[in-house]
């Protein structure tokens, strides 16, 4: 259901803004950044909350196809961030990015406007969780991450990979993302894996990492051999 507020879903229906009730034989939750929301409707994944986090980036002046190819670090294994990167978009310019900022709620594409206060009192209460997990290097995630929000050292962060990335050349704000992290409770680790678990009539995809875009047909397939089989 694409561009439909839902209001609750269950076995066999999900209740819409939009169009009322639907009836299903088998429901597929992608809902990203929602999807343990609706997943705890049906009774699936209890055991995992949403940990989101923002992506900020910086476009380039340079002329179109000067970067030929993206450029990654060698990610920290302790976390499941690649770390700031050069990526090539479709028309062939340069961006630099993203950050892993904690977000203060799902959608916070646009900082305070909007914000859904129950979602933030729900981060804060699992924040405490994640702060004091022994699998993550959490006090270095903050450290490093922080400064970028400024553009001068994010945009820094990438002559290491690039030396002739000038601060000057990238001053156009692009679009911000948010990573939809899934977080387990009991262990107090971020998933670093794709996490797709089954209910009564319903497949939940929980979690969905890098490189899902590259993955996605593939993906695609696995889910829909799981909702067949």
């Amino acid at each position: 259901l694409m561009n439909t507020t839902v209001l609750g879903a269950g076995p066999g229906w999900v209740r819409t803004a939009n169009h009322g009730e639907i009836s299903a034989g088998h429901i597929v939750n992608a809902a990203g950044l929602y999807a343990d929301v609706v997943a705890h409707w049906f009774g699936v994944g209890d055991e995992y909350r949403m940990l989101p986090f923002k992506g900020l980036y910086w476009y380039g002046s340079w002329e179109p196809g000067r970067l030929k190819r993206h450029v990654y670090p060698v990610p920290d294994a302790r976390n499941p961030f690649l770390g700031v990167h050069l990526t090539v978009t479709v028309n062939g310019q340069a961006k630099i990015g993203p950050t892993a900022i904690p977000a203060l709620w799902r959608e916070d594409y646009g900082g305070v406007h909007g914000i859904n206060a129950m979602e933030s009192l729900e981060i804060a209460r699992t924040y405490p969780r994640f702060l004091t997990s022994k699998d993550h290097d959490v006090p270095g995630l903050i450290r490093s991450e922080l400064p970028k929000y400024s553009r001068k050292h994010l945009v820094r962060q990438a002559t290491a990979l690039v030396p002739a990335v000038r601060v000057e050349d990238f001053t156009k704000r692009g679009r911000v993302g948010v990573r939809a992290q899934l977080f387990h409770l009991p262990s107090k680790k971020l998933e670093m894996d794709f996490v797709v678990e089954r209910g009564e009539g319903s497949t939940h995809i929980l979690n969905a990492v890098s490189p899902g875009w590259t993955s996605s047909l593939a993906f695609a397939s696995y889910v829909i051999d799981a909702v067949m089989d």
